[in-house]
């Protein structure tokens, strides 16, 4: 794990690669949150997907004792965002943008700019980017008195056709175009012009010159990148970019030895994006693909089975409706619409499969959600289990905790937490690690108070919390009853007895023969006259023989031999 940290005048950019789940890795981060005296702090986490307790009271920390700083936080998981954003830390994710309404529009041309350390760079780049019906501009600063073999060694690594550049050539699309030595490069009404005027920021081919009448060419069809290098060439051409509503894209300059250029351009405060290379790459690739985003049941079937024989989640089971929405969910927030181009790259990149996989993972719950439920579950189910030495319950589909640290409230109220054990489980990964903080926002305790009071409670709802830096951390005391821990509820083996399962709201995206296989395991778990309590979204027809009603109206059954 790097921690980077780059001062500007007015701003101070910490920038983060790694998960921060080792302490040394830790300490380097709170070494960096030191006061300052810039206007702006910026932090970028690159790779993180959660962040543990501490680095996230450490940022709640220092926002509240700088208040008169703008702190600026760039995530790349959607799911970090989503989960900065339930805190109440404002942050823009950097994959799971919006392009503005942009994304309807069609891009015509992309431009990229580059001098020292640019070379492979570009190479990557347009190595990764499907020949389409656009045309792509480079810019990049050479000798005059040197030939640029850059179009030779191109044209064996891009799908793209190379174009030998002269004055007055008409522009095609699927083509490449690549500005001479000594000479700036110029597109007008859809042809090149080459000119041996003056240079301009010293370099003659200029950016700024190609990104400047590119501007006026294609306007909102144009995406221009500029990558590493010394000075400032092309910076000043964002102000034209932004006016002619082009998008604007820097590579990070903490990723380049050469970082002078993009930083340039930031702090014109005008850049769209900024992309360490591999996200760079990646989003170009994903925005221009055009096709047609449709998918047939035939076809899910067999990515399906793909998807269970590579990664080992087994989704065959799902609704199809349910499937497909959340699988064209991922693919336009990637801007991928082919459905078997998004089979082929599912398997081929992890994070695309991690993000559809959050995307199949439903996770909504509130504390005491349902409290009438919950009401009943006091009333009628713990006061029977109090007469048990030692109780335990599990919460299956626990989402980020709300449900099992409601149970504990309701537990501790009663006086029989001390005599019980929470099992707290879900498949997703990250909303366990999530539920282990066990940290919440002050909008959420808020807005549980009143259903905290519909499920019974008479006491104060927030004594259960600590409340400090604008969120909230479970009383520890609460917090270690409960075990979480990653679970497939796919899974058959019954791993415990329990005297009380709660899975509510889950059963309604599986089909009707996960749902009898899910149940099974559920009856195989609960001790003899055990309780299941389901949720109020599911129906009763199906339920295994082996359970009576005890509750319709709550979906409230026991176990019965």
């Amino acid at each position: 794990m790097n921690v980077h940290a780059l001062e500007t005048a007015k701003s101070r950019h910490i920038s983060v690669q790694g998960n921060m789940q080792f302490q040394t890795d830790k300490d380097e981060f709170f070494a960096e949150m030191k006061p300052t005296n810039r206007a702006e702090v910026e932090l970028t986490f690159f790779d993180a997907r959660i962040l543990p307790t501490d680095v996230l009271t450490c940022i709640k920390s220092f926002i509240a004792a700088n208040k008169n700083i703008k702190v600026k936080i760039n995530v790349f998981h959607r799911y970090l965002g989503s989960y900065l954003y339930r805190l109440g830390i404002p942050c823009h994710v950097m994959q799971s943008h919006s392009l503005d309404g942009r994304e309807s529009k069609k891009i015509r041309a992309i431009a990229l700019g580059g001098s020292a350390g640019s070379l492979d760079k570009i190479m990557q780049i347009m190595a990764k980017l499907p020949a389409r019906d656009i045309s792509v501009f480079i810019v990049q600063h050479v000798l005059e008195n040197e030939p640029n073999y850059l179009g030779e060694i191109l044209q064996r690594n891009t799908e793209f056709k190379v174009i030998p550049v002269a004055d007055k050539v008409h522009i095609k699309t699927g083509c490449v175009y690549i500005a001479p030595p000594g000479h700036h490069m110029k597109i007008d009404h859809g042809r090149i012009r080459l000119t041996d005027e003056e240079k301009v920021n010293y370099a003659r081919p200029s950016i700024h010159v190609t990104f400047e009448t590119l501007a006026q060419e294609y306007k909102s069809g144009l995406i221009a990148v500029l990558l590493c290098g010394y000075g400032e060439d092309g910076a000043n051409s964002f102000r034209l970019l932004k006016q002619m509503e082009a998008m604007t894209i820097i590579e990070d300059p903490l990723d380049c030895d050469a970082p002078d250029m993009p930083l340039s351009a930031w702090k014109t405060g005008l850049v769209d994006y900024k992309f360490p290379l591999p996200e760079l790459v990646s989003f170009l690739a994903r925005i221009i693909e055009p096709e047609e985003l449709k998918i047939e049941e035939t076809e899910l079937k067999h990515f399906l089975a793909d998807l269970n024989e590579h990664y080992g989640y087994d989704y065959r089971h799902y609704s199809v409706q349910s499937a497909i929405r959340r699988i064209t969910r991922v693919m336009s927030d990637h801007h991928i619409y082919s459905f078997r181009r998004f089979g082929e790259l599912v398997l081929q990149d992890q994070d695309l499969f991690e993000n559809l996989f959050l995307e199949c993972s439903i996770n909504v719950t509130e504390f005491f959600r349902n409290p009438v439920t919950f009401q009943a579950i006091r009333e009628k189910v713990l006061t029977y289990l109090d007469s048990f030495p030692h109780i335990k319950i599990w919460s299956a589909g626990c989402s980020t905790g709300q449900e099992a640290i409601s149970l504990t409230i309701l537990l501790e109220e009663l006086g029989i937490l001390h005599k019980t054990q929470i099992y707290a489980s879900d498949i997703n990964p990250f909303v366990v690690e999530e539920a282990q903080n066990g940290l919440y926002s002050l909008e959420m305790i808020e807005n549980s108070r009143a259903n905290y009071k519909l499920s019974g409670g008479t006491g104060d709802f927030d004594k259960y919390f600590v409340i400090k830096d604008g969120y909230a951390r479970i009383r520890n005391h609460l917090k270690d009853k409960i075990l979480f821990f990653q679970h497939s509820l796919l899974n058959k083996g019954a791993f415990n007895e329990f005297h009380l399962i709660l899975c509510r709201n889950v059963l309604i995206y599986f089909d009707q023969n996960l749902q009898g296989s899910v149940l099974d395991l559920f009856f195989r778990s609960l001790d003899m006259n055990g309780f299941l309590v389901l949720g109020e979204s599911e129906s009763i027809t199906s339920y295994p023989i082996g359970f009576q009603v005890f509750d319709k109206a709550n979906k409230i059954f026991k176990k019965i031999i």
